[in-house]
């Protein structure tokens, strides 16, 4: 059982992605009018109550760590700290494996928070990464990867996240 605390943040983080989703929904040219929506929204208690979930028990996999390592052996070392460092779940690791390793497609659906973004972005960071290791990230070629989402909140979200994983990789050298 979440503590209140936890319980708490988790109001926070789904209350600033929903006003984030309704932002970037009715998005208003007028600055004055962008404003006062904006300021509704902070004033309208959009979760009455609690609302709870049912605990999920996903299938634990392997380590991104240790897939990493399996895929390019010591020379994977600087991109170990861009890795999350628990299990992923077992149909993250299978997706990952599917597609960097026998380049084939796969179709994760799964529900919210439970690790689609690792099971489609690993591979592509593992693919860029072997590409640079390759010496072929110099070479002009174009769009290398190309992700699309369903709502703006979702892919501000990620840009952040992935902005986090490019500057852990430039730290690292």
């Amino acid at each position: 059982m979440p503590s209140e605390s936890e319980i708490q943040k988790w109001h926070k983080v789904i209350r600033t992605r929903y006003e984030n989703y309704l932002k970037t929904s009715f998005y208003f040219k007028d600055t004055a009018l962008r404003e006062s929506f904006a300021q509704a929204l902070r004033e309208y208690k959009l979760m009455r109550k609690e609302i709870p979930e049912p605990a999920r028990s996903f299938q634990s996999g392997d380590k991104a760590r240790n897939l990493a390592k399996e895929y390019f052996g010591d020379e994977a070392n600087p991109l170990l700290p861009a890795l999350r460092e628990g299990n992923l779940y077992s149909h993250q690791e299978k997706a990952i494996r599917l597609v960097y390793e026998e380049k084939k497609h796969a179709v994760v659906a799964t529900g919210t928070a439970s690790g689609k973004t690792e099971s489609f972005l690993y591979p592509i960071l593992f693919e860029l990464y072997r590409q640079h290791l390759d010496g072929k990230l110099r070479e002009p070629k174009g769009v290398r990867a190309l992700i699309l989402y369903p709502m703006n909140a979702l892919a501000n979200d990620q840009r952040e996240r992935l902005g986090k994983i490019c500057k852990t990789l430039q730290e690292e050298g």
